[in-house]
């Protein structure tokens, strides 16, 4: 018979002092990914949030990872949010129930005072308060975990892209030498690949579109030149002989 065990030692008043911290984390069941949402805004430094993102990663490193500073009003305003919702009526609830799947939520505050919201949750029947405190958390973070996934996104298609000059470049080198070098063979295999497999396309329409900076080497997403160089006469008697 399934457990369940609930504590609500609530804090006796209205917590004090500026909040200083809050976040809210869901991490699936047996280790299947954490995703988690910080605001720090510890006294004298400039406030920040940071985002951890595991997009199903499941059991290895969290895929994303990111901090952005933050104006004092975002923290005055989530305060504001926390006192209506009257969060700190959650301290101490907890429930564990001994259950396979699904995911574990928590939040956790602290207050300049020491006063501090503690809740946990695993199993059913949530009350809602607790789950309506947590979606409005969520929410409030959401714009930043938006911009974690672009700049994520923008930097995997910059790294990409980079990569994908630089062997460009020394194979159009090779061409122009006329002379081979140990690694070209496998050089041509990856722009090959990257060319037929769909990664080329998906970074042209990404140009395209405008998301890859203006300062970004590109070449080798020209329409034409990529195809032409690995197709060009001259590299294939450099890979395959006379």
């Amino acid at each position: 018979m399934a457990v369940c065990i609930f504590s609500c030692a609530s804090l006796s008043h209205k917590p004090k002092g500026d909040l200083i911290y809050c976040s809210y984390c869901c991490a699936g069941a047996a280790g299947l990914g954490t995703d988690y949402c910080e605001l720090i805004a510890d006294p004298d430094s400039v406030p920040r949030v940071a985002v951890t993102l595991d997009e199903d990663n499941r059991f290895d490193d969290p895929v994303i990872k990111r901090s952005y500073p933050v104006d004092r009003n975002v923290v005055d305003s989530l305060a504001k949010l926390l006192y209506r919702a009257k969060a700190y009526k959650l301290d101490g609830y907890n429930v564990n129930e001994p259950i396979c799947g699904g995911h574990s939520n928590r939040i956790h505050i602290e207050y300049s005072s020491g006063d501090k919201v503690n809740a946990f949750w695993y199993g059913h029947k949530i009350k809602d308060d607790a789950i309506a405190t947590y979606n409005m958390i969520e929410h409030f973070f959401a714009p930043w975990r938006e911009q974690a996934r672009k700049d994520a996104n923008t930097e995997a298609l910059v790294n990409r892209v980079t990569e994908m000059e630089t062997l460009f470049d020394r194979v159009d080198g090779a061409v122009k030498a006329k002379k081979a070098y140990p690694e070209l063979r496998e050089d041509y295999e990856k722009l090959k690949e990257y060319m037929d497999y769909g990664a080329w396309k998906k970074d042209f329409e990404a140009d395209e579109r405008g998301e890859l900076p203006e300062n970004i080497k590109r070449g080798v997403l020209s329409e034409d030149g990529l195809y032409n160089l690995l197709n060009n006469d001259d590299l294939l008697l450099l890979l395959y002989g006379a």
